[in-house]
């Protein structure tokens, strides 16, 4: 039977209402990738603030407090031996604050700008471990505010470590560069690899990526496979990402 005029109407009228409500939806679906974007950025920014802020005491309260004891342990009545001992375990002591006060917040971040703060990561990780090579190349026109500044750098850092810690490599790279509007962030390694499936099920420290990613607009991408080492790729909108109270 032919559709009536009527029928033809009510139909037309059901996908107008079920056209609206999918504008409607997608609209509330970008408002709440907004807000969580917006709440994922307020996290990170306290945390990094807490990080800076025990940096801080660290290098301020312990780092002095353990200078003092040093400088005290070259006037007291100990003998040489004892005198040596405790001194060489105090100065160590120091050392390590000062080197974790460093790595929570390394100064050079906040007073030099992300690439001579990368510079200075690069040369901590060779030091620790001199078989890895890493390269590290840094568009000389970029401007980056200070959160993104940290997001990148916490996240180089993250990589990094983890590529110390588990890929045994020997060359890793570190490529960052702004073409228009989006900042793209590229580090490989040519290490074991892993399986991504299960890594992800298990790595706090891929999932800290991507969450930092999303939490400015941008994508994060891993790329893994067993001994074909790992790529990660970052982009993030320079201009459109969500503002932080």
């Amino acid at each position: 039977m032919p559709m009536t005029n009527e029928k033809q109407q009510d139909i037309e009228l059901q996908l107008t209402k079920l056209s609206v409500q999918q504008k409607q939806l997608q609209i509330q679906l970008r408002e709440n990738n907004l807000r969580m974007q917006h709440i994922l950025r307020r996290v990170w920014q306290i945390n990094d603030k807490t990080q800076k802020r025990i940096a801080n005491d660290l290098h301020d309260g312990v780092g002095q407090l353990l200078t003092a004891l040093v400088n005290e342990l070259a006037t007291t009545g100990l003998n040489a031996e004892q005198q040596q001992r405790a001194k060489a375990l105090a100065e160590l002591a120091l050392q390590d604050t000062r080197q974790i006060s460093r790595l929570l917040r390394p100064p050079v971040l906040d007073d030099l700008g992300l690439q001579p703060a990368l510079k200075w990561l690069v040369r901590q990780i060779t030091n620790s471990c001199p078989q890895l090579k890493i390269s590290l190349a840094v568009a000389a026109d970029l401007q980056l505010d200070e959160e993104l500044q940290v997001m990148i750098f916490r996240v180089c850092q993250e990589a990094l470590t983890n590529t110390v810690k588990y890929a045994n490599a020997t060359q890793a790279t570190i490529t960052i560069m702004q073409q228009g509007d989006t900042l793209t962030l590229h580090i490989a390694d040519d290490g074991v690899g892993f399986e991504l499936d299960a890594q992800a099920e298990q790595g706090v420290g891929l999932c800290s990526m991507q969450d930092r990613a999303f939490a400015f607009g941008g994508r994060c991408i891993i790329e893994a496979a067993p001994s074909q080492g790992c790529s990660i790729t970052i982009t993030v909108p320079l201009k459109t990402g969500p503002g932080v109270a």
